[in-house]
């Protein structure tokens, strides 16, 4: 296996190969170019293509938990040892209604109330990022949404220029995969603002150069409680589906069921993909939840369909819902 570009792979096979993007779900074929492998059968003239397996690997190899940084100079180093000596003096910003501490404990950004409240989290956050840090220059309304398809990107920000009127605008995107978690958002969310900052205020596209290492060094000074703001984060994906090798017991982690474990096999040591159960992120697993009345519907249905002819799929519902519900009142008595 090669390594052709970020994020890519390319399997050979001989004259054929498959190119597998890490961050997709999907595979991409090239296009046929007649110079596949064939066996000729013996004694007639049809001719079958040779199928080989395909070696998938995770290339989210990193266990690192939270963000790594790599500084440019000595003097970047510097001032970001300073930077971390006030953070351990001082812990706390003592801002009224300041919510960054701990923030993935609070209740009403945890657990199940987590989806529902993340939009008013993020308003919550840009208004106090920009009362505290941005002295409310940003505009009091940003262009900030979900993206669902950056796999391994926590956050993107496009910056750009209207013509008409002449005026600068910004958009932050936050994966919805990347960013499961009230302290990633939090953590996200204030990296792409300093990028947002650094054109809008400043007119300075120069990615994380000064301007961005500015408000970055601001947000840690004025919210000594928020982790040090890094150029890269690097944090475990919590994939939804996982395989593991059954031989070497790699595991390669995926959103969807998008592996056919008959056609890929294991990069480490070629052996057989097998799916795990289900998992939640502390690793418990998930048991299924089989409603009482689909269960019903599912011992029921056909001998309700069978007894009477030339029924309707409705008229047998409203049957077994009559009759589920006569059956769970005599259970109640």
């Amino acid at each position: 296996m090669s390594k052709e570009k970020a994020g890519q792979s390319k399997i050979h096979d001989d004259d054929c190969y498959v190119v597998i993007d890490s961050d997709s779900d999907d595979e991409y074929f090239p296009e046929e170019d007649g110079n596949e492998i064939l066996e000729v059968l013996s004694d007639t003239d049809d001719f079958m293509i040779q199928e080989f397996p395909i070696i998938i690997s995770d290339d989210d190899d990193s266990n690192v938990e939270g963000p790594v940084t790599t500084e440019e100079d000595a003097a970047d180093e510097g001032q970001m040892a300073s930077i971390e000596k006030e953070m351990e003096q001082n812990t706390n910003c003592n801002i009224p209604g300041c919510f960054l501490r701990n923030i993935e404990k609070l209740k009403q950004y945890s657990g199940r109330k987590f989806k529902k409240n993340k939009d008013e989290l993020v308003q919550k956050l840009y208004t106090l990022m920009n009362n505290t840090v941005f002295e409310n220059k940003l505009p009091e309304r940003l262009d900030i949404c979900w993206n669902n398809k950056m796999l391994r990107t926590a956050g993107l920000c496009s910056s750009g220029l209207f013509h008409c009127p002449r005026e600068r605008y910004t958009k932050i995107e936050i994966s919805l995969k990347v960013c499961d978690s009230a302290d990633r958002i939090r953590d996200t969310l204030i990296h792409e603002l300093c990028h947002a900052a650094s054109w809008l205020l400043d007119g300075i596209r120069d990615s994380h150069g000064h301007a961005w290492r500015y408000y970055a060094r601001k947000c840690n000074k004025v919210h000594p409680e928020l982790p040090l703001v890094t150029r890269c984060h690097n944090y475990k994906i919590n994939y939804k589906i996982y395989y593991e090798c059954a031989q070497c017991k790699t595991r390669v982690g995926r959103y969807t069921r998008s592996l056919d474990v008959v056609r890929f096999v294991c990069a480490e040591c070629k052996g057989p993909l097998v799916l795990l159960p289900l998992t939640r992120k502390d690793g418990t697993p998930i048991k299924p939840h089989v409603r009482p009345f689909a269960k019903y519907v599912k011992l029921h249905y056909r001998l309700v369909r069978e007894q009477t002819e030339g029924i309707t799929h409705g008229d047998v519902m409203r049957t077994l819902s009559k009759d589920y519900f006569i059956c769970k009142e005599k259970n109640k008595l």
